[in-house]
């Protein structure tokens, strides 16, 4: 049998990618909209999130370096007790770590938040459930880097998924469940992740032995590659921490509410800007090799483009998140003020994401052109500043405050990352036509959402069909203004 028939090509791994990803965030909203009306906004809950927060540290610190570093490692056949040295050096090292954490977690507590006895009571009895239910996927980092460079990207990304799905239906199953129990079902789910995982990926030739040769010239060259990844990623680290034990200690259930609020904005990212951003990608690299001023031209195409879709995302969000968010959330011991919270951190989480997508296409302009250095000291700057902002808004503001300085350092990230584009490559193209159509979504954005809020005033039927209508409504005045101001996305072919 030949075994070309059943190799996906490139395009069709990047479709299935995509649905994959999309079935992934449905599944996580869902066991988020089951967990919400479970527990609600409560200390348990607040206990469960800055536990999982503290054990999941040093091993997202260290995530993405691992593949940085082992890809290139396996594809270039780099000397196999290299590569199994750096994969124990650090993971003994991330295992040290968090065998530091559990064994201090009363004493982190009482440092990093002002909470009481009973929060403290609750972290230190999850503390090692957490550990265990980040360690197991965290080392499956290493095998989805070897399924990379054997081109079979989707297969950790099924596995996951249907993780997920066994840890959804138990939980939709027991209806109700202790934070414990539900740690346990969390677990388990990982343990499922982690047998299906090496088990094909020992069968598609993955090997590994512990071996620790720190005197070797290849070990010692992967950890310097490794060591800015580190130093980059860290940096953002340390702000989400700041940012949970900010929060911790506003009182119970900010914590969490700020973690629900990041579940969606995770959503709202990995669906529409991270599957965007992937389109457009090869365009420019494309474009690139044919022109430096057709890889410009083509960039801001597609950013214009994608602002303008983003921002009739964040007009409908605007008008009809509340009742989006109810739907999802405000069940069980979930209350309408937990839902206007949430519904208010999120609308000023989404106005930044607008910023975003542009900032990410310019970002893989970077990479299109073999620059990394510019886009690692640009994200270094925008993390500081961000822990900057929310250790000095979050005094005046709360929980909004923390959300608010996120939102500022992305606007902050797109000025740094467009000046320093300007700096090395210089604009080709002029600039001011794509000014004046990011300028016409800002109003269609504006006017489409104060309109339709006014709308809502007067009358209202019930959650569900209030998203239908206003939501219909919010596009047809986006497109609308859109047509009077005569925008040119409509000409755009992507």
């Amino acid at each position: 049998m030949n075994k070309k028939k059943f190799q996906l090509t490139g395009g069709k791994q990047l479709s299935l990618m995509m649905v994959v990803t999309s079935l992934a965030q449905v599944l996580a909203i869902f066991k988020s909209t089951i967990t919400a009306a479970n527990f609600g906004a409560c200390v348990e809950l607040d206990a469960y999130n800055f536990a999982n927060n503290l054990s999941g540290f040093f091993l997202t610190f260290v995530s993405a370096g691992i593949t940085t570093v082992i890809i290139p490692a396996y594809i270039k056949k780099k000397d196999k007790d290299a590569i199994n040295t750096f994969i124990s050096v650090i993971f003994s090292v991330v295992g040290a770590l968090l065998l530091g954490i559990l064994l201090a977690s009363g004493f982190l507590v009482d440092v990093l938040t002002n909470r009481d006895v009973v929060f403290k009571g609750y972290v230190c009895g999850l503390m090692g459930l957490s550990i265990l239910t980040h360690l197991l996927p965290g080392i499956l980092g290493v095998t989805t880097a070897y399924y990379q460079t054997e081109g079979k990207y989707n297969i950790p990304k099924v596995i996951l998924l249907l993780s997920n799905l066994f840890v959804v239906v138990v939980l939709f199953a027991m209806k109700s469940f202790t934070i414990y129990e539900y740690l346990w079902i969390l677990l388990a789910g990982s343990v499922f992740q982690f047998i299906f995982d090496i088990a094909i990926a020992y069968k598609i030739g993955f090997r590994y032995r512990i071996c620790f040769k720190v005197k070797s010239p290849q070990f010692k060259e992967l950890f310097k590659i490794f060591l800015p990844t580190v130093f980059s990623n860290g940096v953002y680290k340390i702000h989400t921490m700041i940012d949970s034990m900010l929060s911790s200690s506003m009182g119970t259930g900010q914590l969490t509410l700020l973690s629900y609020s990041n579940t969606m904005i995770g959503m709202v990212n990995n669906m529409f800007i991270g599957n965007l951003s992937t389109y457009a990608y090869p365009k420019i690299v494309t474009a690139l090799k044919e022109d430096p001023k057709k890889g410009q031209t083509v960039l801001w195409k597609y950013a214009t483009a994608f602002h303008c879709i983003m921002c009739l995302l964040i007009a409908g969000f605007i008008t009809v998140g509340r009742e989006f968010i109810a739907l999802l959330y405000e069940h069980g011991k979930f209350t309408a003020e937990s839902t206007r919270v949430v519904y208010l951190c999120m609308c000023i989480y989404i106005f930044g994401q607008q910023n975003n997508v542009v900032r990410d296409l310019i970002y893989r302009y970077f990479y299109s052109q073999g620059n990394t250095k510019a886009t690692t000291a640009n994200s270094l700057t925008t993390s500081i500043v961000n822990i900057v902002l929310s250790v000095i808004l979050a005094q005046f503001m709360g929980i909004y405050g923390l959300v608010l300085g996120t939102m500022l350092c992305g606007v902050y990230s797109l000025c740094s990352i467009t000046i320093r584009m300007r700096k090395h490559y210089g604009f080709l193209i002029p600039m001011k036509s794509n000014v004046f159509e990011i300028i016409k979504d800002e109003v269609a954005l504006i006017v489409s959402a104060v309109s339709v809020l006014c709308v809502k005033q007067l009358f209202s039927v019930n959650y569900f069909a209030d998203v239908l209508i206003f939501g219909c409504l919010t596009v047809l005045v986006y497109v609308f203004v859109l047509i009077v101001t005569k925008t040119k996305v409509f000409k755009t072919k992507l």
